[in-house]
């Protein structure tokens, strides 16, 4: 009951991004929504979810209904624990190339401020994934009100 290596990066990244705009919290997540996300198919999707979590990679709970689960990225830990070390490397490489111009204070402004674009990066990301949820959601009504259109034409 394996996935093919393609599909299980797939969602890997899919809740790694999600995860990430979420803050490393758990978040709770239609399969609707998941499988628009991802292009998989229902079934794929259990699959993947169900392996995924064998792996470790996720930890799944029912959600509100049948048709949310509550995750949790568990990956997440162990980048933010290799990215805190690289971090602190690269922090210290940093501190020994500052001129003598730059105070502290301009290292935490810069920083705060790249937290601060971050935060709007995942915002926008959000807002464009709604966004063609509802695009989705419109052209599927649409497309139904035509057939209906074709019906009542036929009558």
């Amino acid at each position: 009951m394996r996935l093919k290596e393609k599909t299980h990066r797939k969602f890997v990244e899919f809740f790694e991004k999600i995860s990430t705009m979420y803050q490393g919290k758990d978040f709770e997540l239609a399969y609707s929504d998941i499988q628009r996300e991802t292009g998989a198919a229902s079934v794929t999707l259990k699959r993947a979810i169900q392996a995924l979590a064998e792996d470790g990679v996720i930890e799944v709970q029912p959600g509100r209904n049948s048709r949310y689960a509550r995750f949790k990225y568990l990956l997440a830990a162990q980048d933010i624990d290799e990215n805190s070390t690289d971090a602190l490397s690269s922090e210290s490489q940093g501190s020994e190339n500052l001129d003598k111009e730059e105070t502290p204070h301009s290292g935490r402004v810069f920083e705060s401020m790249t937290e601060d674009v971050g935060e709007l990066l995942q915002l926008v990301d959000h807002l464009k994934r709604r966004v063609r949820n509802q695009e989705m959601a419109i052209a599927l009504l649409q497309d139904r009100l035509a057939e209906i259109e074709d019906k009542i034409r036929k009558r």
